[in-house]
């Protein structure tokens, strides 16, 4: 007899601590770059569709250490392409729009859609406005609102000229957005890093979409490496989402050209993409607040729930209320998933007297539990 369960012979007994990870992380690096080549045939319309149907993959956020199974390939390789699909349906809006077509289409530069004048129903900096009929998909970067000053990217349903037209021109409006973005937000502004930029032609085709700018990009607007890096993927995420057709890489030109966007970085037979669905965290806000949205009046008669989605550890995050400058309320909830993926999460309040509100939710240190990592909120008003 034997003391314990029989080790698997498949897993080297003699690894040094830490040497499973590594290897974890070779694994997913090398199943990350396979799957950017993976192009679902003619299902996936039809994945999209039950992806968000079925909401977010999740992972487990369970306490202790992880129990990896062989073969560990075989797990992440699902996971990665179950996540790809994942991201692809969370920028679908409800919203009239013809597909793209098999065939290359382009639409010339013409005169940039403005962004509205804020309202009660105007964008937060959670990426929320109630999704309407002619509403795109629009990623800004902005601070992480946390006390270090770190940036990410917040999504936008914005109202769009062009949201009911062909692909190429759809994907044009909300890039045109996206470089002028709205002049305020819960936490401060975002950061106007195309300051003057326009979008000249805008070519879609099933494995490339190509945006010509006007302009390099001003590197005073974004004198970090990172702020330059984030300037660029808001494009990006910007373009696919727009064009709802997965992980299409995007290039970019200058005048029609090649360049380097902000001097630093070359467009030279190069493409962009997102990262996979376990690096998101690379360029996404770790907090979002997706209803209810900036100032927007709630009836107070029905209670109010507040939803969002989070790239927090084990998925928890903090929130408080306050109404009328005070606070009334504070507590915590957990997403549907932990970190490094991003999860969704809900904070049912009920029905709340009618006043003012604001609701903060919080990533707060795993250090210290006082200091907070990221942080959004939002005001609105039930009457």
């Amino acid at each position: 007899m034997t003391d314990g369960p029989t080790p698997d012979p498949r897993i080297d007994p003699y690894l040094e601590p830490g040497e499973l990870r590594r290897l974890e992380d070779q694994l997913r690096t090398e199943l990350a770059e396979e799957t950017r080549s993976v192009r679902p045939p003619d299902r996936l319309e039809a994945i999209l569709h039950q992806a968000r149907e079925a909401g977010p993959v999740s992972t487990g956020t369970g306490h202790g250490p992880r129990r990896w199974l062989v073969p560990v390939a075989a797990a992440a390789a699902v996971a990665l392409i179950a996540g790809a699909v994942w991201w692809a349906g969370q920028d679908q809006a409800s919203r009239t729009a013809s597909p793209a077509t098999g065939s290359s289409v382009t639409t010339q530069p013409g005169p940039s859609p403005t962004s509205p004048s804020p309202s009660p129903t105007s964008p937060s900096a959670t990426g929320t406005t109630v999704p309407g009929a002619a509403s795109l998909p629009v990623y800004f970067v902005g601070s992480q609102g946390g006390d270090r000053a770190t940036y990410g990217l917040y999504r936008e349903f914005l109202p769009g000229t062009a949201a009911g037209t062909d692909a190429a021109a759809r994907t044009r409006a909300a890039l045109a957005l996206a470089v002028t973005p709205p002049a305020s937000s819960a936490d401060g502004p975002y950061l106007q890093l195309w300051s003057g930029q326009q979008i000249g032609a805008v070519t879609v085709s099933p494995t490339l979409i190509t945006v010509d700018l006007a302009t390099a990009g001003d590197l005073a607007a974004a004198p970090s490496a990172d702020l330059r890096r984030l300037a660029v993927q808001e494009l990006v995420w910007t373009a696919q989402a727009a064009l709802q057709k997965g992980n299409v890489p995007v290039r970019f030109t200058v005048e029609g050209g090649d360049a380097k966007l902000f001097g630093s970085i070359p467009t030279a037979g190069r493409t962009f993409t997102r990262p996979p669905a376990d690096r998101v965290y690379e360029d996404l806000a770790a907090i979002w607040v997706t209803s209810p949205a900036r100032d927007q009046v709630l009836p107070a008669a029905r209670p109010v729930t507040v939803t969002g989605q989070a790239i927090v550890f084990e998925g928890t995050v903090a929130w408080e209320l306050d109404r009328d400058g005070a606070k009334v309320r504070s507590g915590h909830a957990t997403a549907s998933t932990g970190a490094p993926q991003q999860g969704t999460y809900s904070i049912p309040l009920g029905v709340l007297p009618a006043g003012s509100y604001t609701i903060r939710v919080i990533e707060p240190s795993q250090a210290d539990g006082q200091s907070v990592v990221a942080a959004n909120l939002v005001a609105f008003t039930v009457r």
